[in-house]
């Protein structure tokens, strides 16, 4: 085993044991950067033609989690992630606020060890057995992970603008046709 992943597979068997745990965590987190009455509906709402986004989180983020905590398959990390920042590339966030759902992640994983129940698998703050490791290969993979989502964001803000630059050229091209008709 690589030095980097020295307490990797005991840190994943326990995080695997938490998923639902983690991924409602994650999920809360990541709504927090909606407005209260937004994250209410995206929350509440199941239908996934009247709540699209909310779909895409519930969909994509234990599918995410499971990747992290396995194989790490960056297309179908990139595939699960596109549904999320294709959204978010349209909503009104930054690259940093529309990517900063994936760091969020390291922050719940952290809460979630914290948690009496991994007191045994952190008994000594996790230093001195190869858990401190074992926590940065997954922050690691995380890091990964937002570059992935970084460079999708780029290329959905990308489209948009090319989009409305062709809408613009071709409002120009019609209003200097109509004038062109006026005697």
């Amino acid at each position: 085993m690589a030095e980097a992943d020295r307490g990797l597979a005991p840190l994943t068997r326990a995080l695997a044991a938490r998923k639902d745990a983690i991924v409602a965590g994650w999920l809360s987190r990541t709504l927090e950067s909606y407005p209260e009455r937004n994250r209410r509906f995206l929350l509440q709402e199941r239908d996934a033609f009247r709540n699209p986004a909310g779909h895409a989180f519930r969909e994509a983020l234990p599918a995410l989690l499971d990747e992290l905590l396995g194989a790490m398959d960056c297309a179908r990390i990139e595939a699960l992630l596109d549904g999320i920042v294709r959204i978010r590339a349209v909503q009104d966030f930054t690259a940093g606020q529309a990517v900063a759902f994936v760091f969020l992640l390291k922050k719940v994983i952290r809460d979630e060890l914290r948690r009496p129940a991994h007191t045994a698998f952190f008994p000594s703050g996790g230093e001195d057995k190869g858990e401190g490791e074992g926590l940065a290969a997954v922050e690691g993979r995380i890091d990964e992970m937002a570059l992935l989502a970084f460079d999708l964001f780029m290329r959905c803000r990308e489209r948009v603008y090319e989009i409305k630059a062709a809408a613009a050229g071709r409002r120009t091209f019609l209003l200097d046709r109509m004038q062109a008709r006026r005697p």
